[in-house]
């Protein structure tokens, strides 16, 4: 489904440009669940935010499905915006909801990309993916009242509302607990399983990486899979 090769990205740093990945590869197939793990400020959410088509690399390529991923970070392509709004799937440790918005508007926004109204089948998947995360009871409630834990299962619902192929995770126990992060560690398993979603997750927790099929360790810029 995804092919990195020899991705390179620098950002400047005064007068110097620091190289935070290295002619990077890597090569995910359809309805995998990877891990990537790596000491913070190594260059997870950067690598996140290319496979996202959030940030172009500076060398490299990026396939999906065979096709070259191409970023215009100035003016996005009609398939890029695409690739965001249905392919793929964002979580992010802080969340990003709207708090003057209850829980189901903020899992019904990504449908208002291309429409002024979320259609009924699309209030019923996310009345579905409510109850799949045990908080159908919340779906009125503003997110601005919900509890750490309570917040990472919309942002889950979120992210899925489109049917996405891919789900991108960045970091998503990183403020939880360890109970909290464990039933968010198994609801992510749920979610490959059922859904057949291909999932790539960094994080820095060994515990949360142990639920997905593969591990890799992001150092120097590359990454080395773990055995």
């Amino acid at each position: 489904m995804i092919e990195l090769e020899n991705i390179t990205k620098r950002f400047a740093d005064g007068q110097r440009s620091q190289t935070v990945l290295n002619h990077l590869s890597l090569r995910v197939e359809e309805g995998e669940f990877i891990a990537i793990t790596g000491e913070s400020g190594v260059g997870k959410t950067t690598l996140l935010n290319i496979l996202g088509t959030l940030l172009p690399a500076d060398e490299g390529q990026y396939l999906m499905r065979g096709e070259k991923v191409e970023v215009n970070d100035k003016k996005p392509t009609e398939r890029i915006c695409h690739l965001r709004n249905k392919e793929i799937g964002f979580v992010y440790q802080d969340h990003r909801l709207l708090p003057q918005f209850t829980v189901l508007q903020n899992i019904l926004l990504p449908t208002l990309a291309t429409q002024t109204a979320s259609t009924e089948e699309e209030r019923k998947r996310a009345l579905d993916l409510l109850e799949f995360m045990g908080i159908l009871s919340l779906k009125d409630n503003p997110v601005a009242q919900l509890s750490g834990g309570e917040q990472t299962r919309v942002g889950i619902c979120r992210a899925l509302i489109n049917r996405p192929s891919i789900l991108l995770a960045d970091e998503p126990t990183g403020q939880l607990d360890a109970a909290n992060a464990q039933t968010i560690a198994e609801l992510f398993q749920r979610v490959n399983t059922q859904f057949h979603t291909t999932i790539i997750m960094a994080t820095h927790s060994a515990e949360m990486a142990k639920v997905a099929q593969k591990t890799y360790v992001l150092e120097d810029g590359d990454l080395r899979l773990e055995v």
